[in-house]
């Protein structure tokens, strides 16, 4: 939604639901601050105090939406980028090689991690520290940091709603930017939170084009029920025309 001036923020839960949309319509619009940390707080309002962990992507990362979560008792995993303030030089300047791995804490317990994987990884937790565990991957057994673990495990749940809406989408180019907003919301959000029931309820692992599929035949046979059909009426067959040769 980007081309109109319009950005949706989502709160998502495993294994794709989304609990809450905000919609962003730009600074002309705008009515309260929304910088990143003024983003999740608001989203996030009607679960903070209750000990859940967040995860966010980089973009919303920072020391401050760190701090004002731990206030609310509410703990952050995330991915970090390095122009953030206040976090530490020994750990983002660090150099380091393949499977290596450094990391600050502060008093508070935010940790600030430097892990080397293809490339360098930073992230920030309130809940973990530079610990490792071992997973199994293409048959090898590697190491990796437990908040990068947490991490990935989570923020698959954004990634599942967005690649979900993304099949079958009825979306189309020519459609103006307010019934984009409609159907993203009616035809894809929606649908995907009632498919995450659907699969959660039933123990099923139906794919989303299926359940589409399926949604529209009980809707459509839905609309038939009660309905009388109109008296047949038996019309004369059409006679065919043919040309005659009139002889003189």
């Amino acid at each position: 939604m980007h081309k109109y001036g319009m950005k949706l923020f989502k709160l998502c839960t495993l294994p794709g639901y989304t609990c809450k949309l905000e919609l962003y319509a730009g600074k002309n619009n705008e009515l309260v601050n929304t910088t990143p940390t003024r983003v999740v707080m608001s989203l996030c309002k009607h679960i903070l105090g209750c000990g859940h962990t967040l995860v966010t992507d980089n973009w919303y990362t920072s020391l401050e939406l760190a701090n004002e979560l731990l206030d609310k008792d509410t703990h952050l995993v995330s991915t970090l980028r390095k122009n953030r303030r206040g976090l530490p030089k020994a750990v983002v300047d660090s150099k380091l090689k393949p499977g290596e791995v450094i990391a600050m804490e502060n008093e508070r317990g935010i940790c600030v991690l430097k892990w080397k994987d293809k490339r360098d990884v930073l992230m920030l937790s309130t809940k973990h520290s530079k610990g490792f565990s071992k997973i199994t991957k293409k048959g090898k057994v590697i190491r990796k940091p437990r908040m990068v673990l947490a991490y990935n495990k989570v923020k698959s749940a954004v990634d599942m709603s967005d690649q979900m809406a993304a099949y079958s989408s009825p979306l189309r180019k020519s459609v103006k930017w307010y019934k984009k907003l409609g159907i993203e919301l009616i035809l894809n959000t929606a649908i995907v939170n009632a498919w995450v029931m659907y699969n959660e309820n039933k123990n099923k692992s139906e794919s989303i084009v299926q359940f589409r599929r399926e949604l529209v035949e009980y809707l459509v046979d839905a609309g038939m029920e009660g309905t009388i059909e109109p008296e047949r009426i038996d019309r004369p067959k059409r006679l065919k025309h043919q040309l005659l040769k009139k002889r003189g």
